[in-house]
Formats: C-alpha cells, sequence, structure tokens
C-alpha cells in the first residue's frame, strides 16, 4: 500500500485531539494541565490515564501503554498504523494523501470495507422499510401500531426491513464492488468458502425488523433482527425472537453495549446508566427521554461490557423484567457488577411487566416513581434469596449468607464491602460480629480452594519509573526540549554513555540524531525504536511535565555525572592495565602513567556549556 503523506500525518495531528478521541471510551477530566480518566485499556476503579493535550500524547499506568495520538487508535481499534490513519481522517473529515507518484492507493483495509458494508446495508434495509411495498406497509404498522414508535424514531435510528425474498439484498450487494474476502467475514451473507463471487450467496436476515447496532463511534457494526410474519417457513432461525449478526472482526457481542454511542452523551459520574434487557427497550428509554439507557446484546451481560460502564460513571441502574428470569439475570450480574466497582441499584417492576411496557403506557415519569422505590444491590439479593426473612430456618439463612458471601467477594474496597455486609447482617437478622467470622472463613476456604494468596493492599497508581541517571534526565530533557539536546549534543561523548541500560541506548539515538542537525523530538526518535518497552517508555516521558526550575543547570549536572562516570571507568581501566604490566617496555609504561595524569586533571575540569533560555 501506498506511503501516507508526512504532511497528512501532521495535519491529523494538528487537527484532532486525542482528549476528545480517548473521550470515546473513558470519561475525561482536566488535571492541571493534563487531562485524566479512567484506564480504557483495563478494568480500574482509580484514574490512571493521562493525556498530556499540548504533545497529543498519553500515558497509562495500569496497563503500561504509551503513545501518541495514532498508537492511541491501534490498541483501541487492533488497527495497523495505515489502518489507524484511515479511521482518523474519516472520522475528522480529514483528505488522505500518499506519497505514491501517481499511483492510486491499494484497496482499503479490510475493517474499513467491513464498516462500509455496513453502511450500505443499513441504507438498504431502512429504504425497504419506507418502500412502496406490501412488506413495507406491514413493517411500518407492525412499528408504528403493535409497537407503538413514531415513524420518525424509525428514520432517527435506521430502522430497517429485510425483505422476506432475500435475492434483491444479495443482487445488490454483490453488485457494490466489496471484496469476496469482506463479504464472507462481513456476517450478513452465507456464501461457500470455495466461492469466487457473492453471485450464489444467501441472506442470513429475511422477513425481520432490522435494528443496527453501532459502536462506540456511532458506526454500525452489526444488526438485531426481529422476527415477524413476513419470515419465510424456509428460515431455519424462524423461531428465534430475536437474531443477532455473527461475530465478526467488527462485531464481539460481549464487548458492545446497545445504546452506549447514544447515552454516553448524557452521562456523568452524578448520573447512573440505566440497563435494560432489549433493544427495544432501550430504544423506548429514548423515546420517552430517558437518554442513559444501554441493553446487552441478547445475553447476559458481561464483565466487559461492565467496565466499559465504569469508564463513565460508577452508577447503575438494573431496570430488567419483572419475573423470575429477569430476577436470575440480575442476580448473574451482581457479583461482575461489584467487581466492577460499580453502585448497583435495583428498579423493581411489577411481575409480568417490562420496560417497554411501563414507559410505553406510563411514560418517563413512571421511572421517578420506580427510583423512589429502588433497592441497594444487597436488599434486592436479600428479598431475591430470602422472600420471608421471618419464617426462614437457620439453614435457609446460612444458605443465603453463602450465596451473599460470593456475591461480595469480588468488591476489593473494604469501606464499600464493609457497609455491604451491615446491611446484609440488618436485612438477614444476624448478629455483625458472626457474620463478619463467617465472610471471613468463607473468603479463607474460597483462597485455599482455588490455591490464591491472602488479598494484598492495592497499590497506588503513579509514576513508579524515576528518573535515576543522568543519561534519563538528559532523555527526558530532549523530548521536551528538543533546543537543548542540539547544544549538548555538541558535548557529550558517545563514551561516557552506558548504553548496555535502555535509557543510555535511547539517548544515544538522541544524540546522533541531533549531531547532525535532524533532532526534532519524539516523532524522530519513533521509527528507530526497537520494541514496545521502549516505545512506551518513551511516551510515559513525554506525559510528564518538565519540572526543573533551571534546565541549563540540571542539564550541566548530568554532563558532569556523565562525565565523571566516564572518568572514572577509564582511571580503573587504566590501573588494572598498569598492575598488569610486568614486562612492558619502559617508555610504555611512562605514557600509561602520563594517561593516569592526564585523567586525574580531566576530572577537575568537568565541561560546562551555555544554554539558552
Amino acid at each position: 500500500m501506498p506511503l501516507i503523506a508526512q504532511s497528512c500525518l501532521d495535519t491529523i495531528n494538528q487537527q484532532v485531539s486525542l482528549v476528545d478521541v480517548a473521550g470515546l471510551y473513558t470519561q475525561m477530566k482536566r488535571a492541571g494541565a493534563q487531562w485524566r480518566g479512567l484506564s480504557p485499556f483495563g478494568s480500574e476503579k482509580t484514574p490512571s490515564f493521562y493525556v498530556h493535550p499540548e504533545k497529543n500524547v498519553f500515558h497509562d499506568y495500569s496497563s503500561g501503554n504509551a503513545g501518541n495520538l495514532f498508537r492511541f487508535v491501534m490498541l483501541k481499534e487492533n488497527l495497523s498504523f495505515p489502518e489507524a490513519v484511515e479511521f482518523l481522517a474519516e472520522r475528522y473529515n480529514v483528505p488522505l494523501e500518499y506519497d505514491s507518484d501517481g499511483m492510486t492507493p491499494e484497496r482499503a483495509s479490510l475493517r474499513k470495507e467491513l464498516f462500509q458494508i455496513h453502511e450500505v446495508a443499513t441504507d438498504y434495509y431502512h429504504r425497504a422499510f419506507h418502500a412502496d411495498h406490501p412488506e413495507a406497509e406491514f413493517i411500518r404498522e407492525y412499528w408504528t401500531e403493535k409497537r407503538q414508535f413514531p415513524l420518525e424514531m424509525a428514520d432517527e435510528y435506521k430502522i430497517g426491513l429485510a425483505p422476506s425474498s432475500g435475492e434483491g439484498f444479495v443482487k445488490y450487494m454483490a453488485g457494490k464492488g466489496f471484496s469476496i474476502e469482506a463479504l464472507k467475514a462481513c456476517g450478513l451473507l452465507y456464501i461457500y468458502d470455495n466461492a469466487r463471487d457473492a453471485s450464489r450467496a444467501r441472506p442470513r436476515f429475511r422477513g425481520r425488523l432490522m435494528i443496527p447496532i453501532r459502536d462506540i463511534q456511532g458506526r454500525v457494526i452489526a444488526f438485531t433482527a426481529r422476527t415477524t410474519d413476513l419470515v419465510p417457513e424456509d428460515d431455519n432461525s424462524k423461531e428465534a425472537k430475536y437474531v443477532n449478526s455473527p461475530e465478526t472482526p467488527l462485531f464481539t457481542k460481549s464487548n458492545v453495549l446497545f445504546g452506549l454511542d447514544h447515552a454516553r452523551k448524557h452521562i456523568d459520574e452524578t448520573k447512573a446508566f440505566v440497563l435494560v434487557e432489549g433493544q427495544l427497550d432501550c430504544l423506548r428509554c429514548f423515546q420517552q427521554g430517558v437518554h442513559e439507557a444501554v441493553a446487552p446484546q441478547g445475553t447476559a451481560i458481561t464483565e466487559n461490557q461492565l467496565s466499559l460502564l465504569r469508564k463513565y460513571t460508577p452508577k447503575i441502574e438494573v431496570l430488567l423484567d419483572g419475573d423470575r428470569a429477569g430476577q436470575k439475570a440480575a442476580m448473574r450480574m451482581l457479583p461482575l457488577a461489584l467487581a466492577a466497582g460499580l453502585e448497583v441499584h435495583f428498579l423493581p417492576l411489577p411481575e409480568g411487566m417490562d420496560p417497554d411496557d411501563l414507559l410505553r403506557d406510563q411514560g418517563a415519569n413512571a421511572l421517578e416513581e420506580l427510583r423512589a422505590k429502588r433497592l441497594s444491590a444487597v436488599r434486592f439479593a436479600v428479598n431475591a434469596l430470602l422472600p420471608k426473612p421471618g419464617q426462614s430456618t437457620p439453614r435457609d439463612k446460612a444458605a443465603v449468607l453463602e450465596t451473599m458471601f460470593t456475591t461480595l467477594a469480588g468488591c476489593d474496597s473494604a469501606v464499600v464491602r464493609g457497609e455491604y455486609l451491615d446491611e446484609l447482617a440488618h436485612l438477614t437478622r444476624t448478629d455483625r460480629s458472626a457474620l463478619e467470622t463467617d465472610f471471613r472463613r468463607h473468603r479463607q476456604r474460597d483462597q485455599r480452594a482455588q490455591g490464591q494468596p491472602a488479598p494484598q493492599p492495592a497499590q497506588q497508581n503513579g509514576n513508579t519509573e524515576k528518573l535515576t541517571s543522568a543519561e534519563s534526565v538528559l532523555l527526558f530533557t530532549a523530548l521536551h526540549r528538543p533546543d537543548l539536546a542540539q547544544h549538548y549534543a555538541q558535548t557529550i561523548d558517545h563514551e561516557w554513555l552506558d548504553t548496555s541500560q535502555r535509557d543510555g541506548r535511547l539517548l544515544g539515538l538522541v544524540l546522533a540524531e541531533a549531531e547532525i542537525d535532524q533532532w526534532d523530538g519524539a516523532e524522530t526518535l519513533e521509527p528507530l525504536l526497537e520494541n514496545e518497552d521502549e516505545r512506551n517508555y518513551i511516551y510515559q516521558l513525554l506525559t510528564r511535565e518538565l519540572t526543573f526550575e533551571d534546565p541549563i543547570q540540571a542539564v550541566n549536572e548530568c554532563i558532569r555525572r556523565l562525565f565523571e562516570q566516564y572518568i572514572k571507568r577509564a582511571q580503573q581501566d587504566l590501573e588494572e592495565r598498569i598492575l598488569n604490566a610486568q614486562s612492558v617496555p619502559p617508555e610504555e609504561m611512562r605514557k600509561l602513567h602520563q594517561e593516569r595524569i592526564r585523567l586525574r586533571r580531566l576530572k577537575l575540569q568537568p565541561p560546562t556549556i551555555e544554554l539558552p533560555n
């Protein structure tokens, strides 16, 4: 593929803020000159992800990842460098330029082509929804009469129809010029492995209401298809109420929450996400002004999905169906939510009612009434496990407590866990000290059964790599003040550096570039880095603030230390040579002693240089 022009990379880096891009994945807040948020690369409860807006670089202390704008997108979207550039250029309307001498760029990456396929399919299904056809009339009536959604909402969320005869869809997609590899991978068509084109493909969805599933950026990556009376008899999935797209390079259902692209724009740390069961429940919430709603993809909510929510707010309200199945689903997700550091409340629905019914019939005010009666996580669980505490036997209570201990064990905040145990003792009418003893025994049994050591206190996130060597300080200064490196590169001899260590090797690269007047900061160093450890380290240094009161003094002190260390090594080497020189000619011995005197004099005159402020 032709190389992307450096001018294009510079334009993207200048026009696109890493703070804005990172904000798509985790909520960012200003922290002095930097911005801070929860790690987008893992699950945590204390923010350790920092972005330096002036340099457009990041450092994530929890995972160790660090880098620039392009590397952030590469890590989060699992893209190659060219794909990350394409991603940013397309999203932020920056024209792509290539160093190709007039060559046309090669076919777009598979991932980009899959996004295009889903965009085209969304448009096809939505136009079929509005077509002048009996099936379209049926689906519009189903949407407005049976589901009681307005047509305007179908337009806003691009609701569609997969026609019962899939021939038109297959012909349409085959004629769009997509590669056979992308059509096989998109999940919308059944195509034989050895097929060379899509002419004999079959559509996955027929006769269904099509609901686009979007990623955090709002791009369609899959579909949920709701059954209707239009589904043909020969459809293998006819009995399934909902059918999702299969997992593809774009879509992993356990990592995606329906509606999050919309809900995250309406959330802050004072609000809670509203977790509902299905996509239509979620859309009903949006219609009624409850814009914080999200839904899993037709399966039990996963640890990854809960961690994703935690990046925006620590609070969720669970609004699941009021039947027994809804209670079981809630109990399955509760330990995962507590382990993710979420504060969970349950909004109990009357049995037999779902969120769609409630909001459709009573509007958003009904949700406020439920919030007035909301249940804490512990109260909800005890009510589900022990409906009549006064009539339970000690054995019943002990069984419930064991279940609750397992649920609470994943909560790693001692304060929060203590409050939960207080509430549990109160609700089950159990002596608090006895409950604490049983809980401690329960955890010890679990640890022994799993062969795990007792939990240790969590260490605070922060910068644990100190600038302990002269090389590290000079490298740090060169990254923040490239102009200074141009000056001290003319004074520092490469022999002074300990290139067996990372800082010495990297500083050597900087000095070599500066000596030929090519040093211009981290971007110059990027192609010369050998591994991810070096790359993370460089960008981690970039995210720190340059806090020297007098950079000239700091640099000169480091030069002095490097010089003295070099003289010390040279003296040790010389003394060893003199000690072993038993039979050398007198003239050679005289030169060795003269070198000894020269090194002693040099040691008294460490180099100092004048640097611009």
